[in-house]
């Protein structure tokens, strides 16, 4: 009886994944308070949740890049990012947006005068 001549192949199969999903800079963006009402004199605080704690953002005010002062800081607790306005005027009316990255978050700030009078309507895009 002739031996014959086996040939065993092995294949190996490489699975790779092309799941090219980015994490996104910010969490629960649909649940952020995108418009925001305030008081004159009262404090105004304009929230985000990023999805790293390292994570750093920049606050701008009608495209502008906002700087902390005496009234306007920013907190960073956790992976929560916030902008406080201490003591809001009239002047602090308008679009802010948080920047993480190449992402934004955009916000409205309505500022009423102590009597509920809304003193500037912006409506949200």
């Amino acid at each position: 009886m002739e031996r014959e001549q086996l040939e065993f192949i092995c294949v190996c199969v490489c699975v790779c994944s092309t799941d090219t999903q980015v994490q996104s800079a910010f969490f629960n963006k649909e649940s952020v308070q995108k418009e925001v009402k305030a008081t004159l004199s009262q404090k105004a605080v304009l929230s985000c949740e990023v999805a790293d704690t390292k994570t750093e953002v920049k606050w701008y005010k009608d495209g502008k890049l906002l700087t902390s002062s005496k009234i306007i800081h920013t907190e960073s607790k956790g992976k929560t990012r916030q902008l406080v306005i201490d003591s809001v005027g009239k002047n602090d009316a308008g679009e802010f947006i948080c920047e993480a990255g190449n992402e934004k978050l955009t916000f409205k700030l309505q500022v009423a005068g102590r009597g509920n009078d809304l003193i500037e309507s912006l409506i949200y895009k």
